[in-house]
């Protein structure tokens, strides 16, 4: 299958920044860095950057790999998948965000879940905490709007919404795997990335038609990405040699999605993309040494003739 016009929806990479075995952090940051750089170059849309505490993570917040990654490319947008809400102050989290669209104007995105730490003593340290009240995200998100948006009365002291107050808010996305979260992004008018990797994920087409419903009831615009954990390599056996490595990684935390060549891998983005009416392809490259992760990244660029100088919107 090849695409002759526009490609219908936009592709993007996905970045945990994990120190696989064998690994040093050093090496797995240089790779970070050199990644997108090549996604700029090869025209991708968006690059998103996770947030995670547990020690074999090369960053824990996002922002931070957000800003360092602007300075150093030139077109393709920049964005968390996700910042954990539940433990982070929405206001400080709104002036974060709005002053990386200062120094960085129309490409930085702000996704947001209700995710924690797996780690009980990272999570303890940051919250003072054992557990995080789940029920807390919906508040947050609402007051994260608040302040980014502005939506307060006229006399308010943040009705021009977090400071700083001269630059438009940078989209918002809610990442999730369920209903929930779905109906919480379309009630706050926010784009909605259903991750289809996470074991919990319900991988339902339902969810992202309740989004797109919920919505249009609320008269907000829609916007809908998909994550997809992928093996791409250039033949069949490689990428299950691959997929039997990294399956024994995963355990019970994330599923492959995608695997095969190519050709194979870019027909299962298409079917994936018309069967959950997607805007946006997030794929996670799960391979752990880096000439193999560009090697799938560029083989993609080509089949889907990702082209084009303008920052898309």
């Amino acid at each position: 299958m090849s695409f002759s016009a526009k490609l219908p929806f936009e592709l993007s990479v996905l970045d945990f920044g994990i120190i696989a075995p064998g690994r040093s952090g050093r090496e797995v940051l240089a790779d970070s860095l050199e990644l997108a750089d090549r996604l700029d170059q090869l025209r991708y849309h968006r690059l998103w950057l996770s947030e995670h505490h547990e020690p074999h993570f090369c960053w824990t917040g996002p922002e931070v790999m957000v800003a360092a990654l602007a300075q150093r490319t030139r077109r393709i947008r920049l964005g968390t998948a996700a910042v954990l809400l539940p433990l982070r102050n929405p206001l400080q989290l709104a002036e974060c965000f709005r002053t990386l669209e200062a120094l960085t104007p129309g490409r930085i995105d702000l996704g947001v879940c209700a995710g924690i730490p797996q780690d009980p003593a990272a999570l303890t340290a940051l919250t003072g905490a054992a557990v995080a009240e789940p029920a807390g995200f919906a508040k947050g998100l609402t007051d994260l709007m608040a302040y980014l948006y502005g939506r307060f009365p006229a006399d308010h002291r943040f009705a021009r919404g977090a400071t700083p107050c001269f630059v438009p808010a940078p989209p918002v996305w809610v990442m999730g795997s369920g209903f929930g979260s779905a109906r919480l992004a379309a009630e706050q008018g926010a784009g909605y990335a259903y991750s289809l990797f996470h074991r919990g994920s319900k991988l339902e087409p339902a969810v992202t038609r309740l989004y797109r419903d919920e919505a249009e009831r609320s008269g907000t615009a829609s916007r809908v990405a998909i994550a997809a954990s992928c093996i791409c390599a250039p033949t069949g056996a490689e990428a299950a040699a691959q997929r039997q490595l990294v399956e024994g990684w995963l355990k019970d935390d994330m599923r492959v999605v995608i695997a095969g060549t190519p050709d194979e891998c870019h027909e299962q983005v298409v079917d994936m993309a018309d069967e959950y009416g997607a805007d946006e392809v997030i794929l996670f490259h799960l391979w752990h040494q880096q000439a193999p992760r560009l090697a799938a990244v560029e083989a993609l660029a080509d089949l889907f003739q990702l082209t084009g100088d303008k920052v898309p919107a």
